[in-house]
C-alpha cells in the first residue's frame, strides 16, 4: 500500500511540475518520462495508452485549426457579438447561454475571450456591472466544454466510455440537461447576489474610456460555407452518437461489426477541414500555428502523458487488487470521496482533458459505474481556486470598473459545482442510467 502511495505521488507531482514548466505540452512530457520511472524503478509493466483519445483530439485539433485560419472563428464570434449587443438588459442571462452555444459546437472554452471584451461593454451599456456577466459567462464555457463532442476532454471519456458499451447519447443524455440547468440557476445566483446595477455617471465615463466600436468586418460566402461545414459535422457527430443504430455496419468473418463512434469523430471532423481547405486557401503553417490546433497539441499531450503514466499505475496487478479491495469498499461505502478527490486534483491540474487522463483510469479500477462519473463531471471543473484559466485572467483585464477579481469566480464556481453534482445525479436516477 505503501509503495501504491508513493507512485501516486511521484505521479501528481510529475504533472503539476510539467504544468508549471510548460503548461500541458509540459504535462505530458514530464508524465511520459515519469514512466521509466515507473518500469525501470517500480517495475511495473507499461499500461495501455490512450491512442483513441489522443487520435480524435488530433482530428478535432486540425479541424478547428483550420476553421480559424480560414477565418470561420472570427465570423463566429461576430455573429455571437451581434446577439449580445442585441439583448443588453439580459446580459447576466443571454451572454453565457450564447457562450454555451458557441463552445459547444466549436469544442474550445477560449472562444470566450474575444466575446469577454463584448460582453463587458453590453453590460456598460445597460449599466450592469460586468463582473456579473462575466463572472457567469466564464463558468458557463467550462460547462459547455465537458458537453461538447468536439472537446478534447468529452473526446477522452467517450473514447474510454465506449470500450464499456457506453455512447455519446447516454453521455449526454446526463451531462448536456445537467449543464444547461446548471447555467441558468447560475445565472440566477450571480443576478440575486450582491449589487447588480452601476450609476450613469460611472458608465458613461467607462464607455468614453472604452472608446467606440470598430468597422465592421464583411465575410465573404466562402467562409460562411467553411462554418457551415463544420457545424453539420458536430451535427452528424451527434446524431450518430445519439443514434448509433445509424452508423454503417459490415461483415467482417461472418460477423456484423458497426462502425464506431470514435472513428467517426475523427471522419467528420476532417471533412469538415477539407471543405474548408477546398473553399479557401491557406498555409498550412497557419493551421499548425492557430490557437485552436496549438492548444488540441496541448491537450493531446495532457491525456497521453498522464493517461499512459495512469494506466501504467492502476492497471498494474498489484496496484488493482489494492485498489478493489481497500480503496473500493471505502468510495461503495461513500461515493462522495470520488467527488471530493476529483474536485481536489481538478483544482491542482486545472486542465479538464489532464485531470479526466487521471481519474477516469482510476475511477474504472475501481468498479465505479461510468454513470455516476458522468453525473458529477462537472467536478472537472473546479479550476477557478488557482487562477491561472486565461478566460479568468483576460475577464479581470476587460472589465473597465476593476469590480472583477480573481477571486470573484470562488463564490459562484463552487454554486456552480454544487447545483451540477446534485441536478446530475437527480437526472442519473430520473433516467434511471
Amino acid at each position: 500500500m505503501l509503495l501504491f502511495i508513493i507512485e501516486i505521488i511521484i505521479m501528481v507531482l510529475a504533472i503539476v511540475l510539467g504544468l508549471r514548466t510548460a503548461g500541458a505540452l509540459g504535462c505530458g512530457i514530464f508524465a511520459l518520462v515519469t514512466q521509466l520511472v515507473m518500469i525501470f524503478g517500480f517495475g511495473l509493466p507499461p499500461g495501455s495508452a490512450p491512442v483513441t483519445a489522443v487520435l480524435i483530439i488530433l482530428s478535432i485539433g486540425i479541424a478547428g485549426g483550420t476553421l480559424q485560419a480560414t477565418g470561420g472563428i472570427d465570423y463566429l464570434v461576430h455573429l455571437a457579438s451581434k446577439i449580445i449587443e442585441r439583448f443588453p438588459k439580459s446580459i447576466i442571462f443571454i451572454a453565457p447561454l450564447i457562450v454555451f452555444v458557441f463552445v459547444f459546437g466549436i469544442g474550445t472554452a477560449n472562444i470566450a475571450l474575444s466575446l469577454e471584451p463584448i460582453i463587458a461593454k453590453t453590460a456598460i451599456k445597460a449599466r450592469i456591472r460586468p463582473k456579473k456577466a462575466l463572472t457567469v459567462s466564464v463558468l458557463t464555457a467550462n460547462l459547455a466544454l465537458l458537453c461538447s463532442p468536439a472537446a478534447s476532454a468529452t473526446a477522452y471519456m467517450i473514447s474510454e466510455f465506449a470500450g464499456l458499451g457506453f455512447t455519446l447519447g447516454q453521455y449526454l443524455s446526463i451531462v448536456l440537461p445537467t449543464a444547461l440547468i446548471t447555467m441558468f440557476l447560475l445565472s440566477c445566483f450571480v443576478t440575486f447576489v450582491g449589487q447588480t446595477k452601476i450609476d450613469d455617471v460611472h458608465a458613461q465615463t467607462m464607455l468614453q474610456k472604452i472608446g467606440q466600436s470598430q468597422t465592421e468586418t464583411q465575410y465573404s460566402l466562402r467562409v460562411k460555407l467553411g462554418v457551415m461545414s463544420f457545424i453539420i459535422a458536430v451535427i452528424c457527430i451527434l446524431t450518430f452518437g445519439i443514434f448509433p443504430e445509424l452508423s454503417p455496419s459490415f461483415k467482417v468473418d461472418g460477423e456484423t461489426v458497426q462502425l464506431q463512434m470514435t472513428e467517426l469523430v475523427q471522419l467528420f471532423m476532417y471533412m469538415s477541414a477539407m471543405v474548408n481547405l477546398l473553399l479557401i486557401k491557406v498555409q498550412p503553417q497557419q493551421i499548425l500555428s492557430s490557437h485552436i490546433t496549438q492548444a488540441a497539441m496541448g491537450a493531446l499531450f495532457a491525456v497521453l502523458g498522464p493517461g499512459w503514466l495512469g494506466a501504467t499505475i492502476f492497471s498494474a496487478p498489484s496496484n488493482r487488487s489494492i485498489m478493489e479491495e481497500q480503496v473500493g469498499g471505502l468510495i461503495s461505502a461513500a461515493p462522495w470521496l470520488i467527488i471530493l478527490l476529483v474536485s481536489l486534483i481538478a483544482m491542482v491540474v486545472i486542465s479538464q482533458s489532464a485531470t479526466a487522463s487521471i481519474v477516469v483510469p482510476i475511477m474504472l479500477s475501481l468498479g465505479i459505474p461510468p454513470t455516476f462519473f458522468m453525473a458529477v463531471v462537472q467536478t472537472l471543473n473546479v479550476n477557478f481556486v488557482i487562477p491561472a484559466q486565461p478566460t479568468i485572467l483576460f475577464a479581470v483585464d476587460v472589465d473597465e470598473t476593476r469590480s472583477t477579481r480573481t477571486t470573484s469566480f470562488l463564490l459562484p464556481g463552487f454554486f456552480g459545482i454544487t447545483v451540477s453534482v446534485i441536478v446530475g445525479l437527480s437526472i442519473k436516477t430520473i433516467i434511471g442510467l
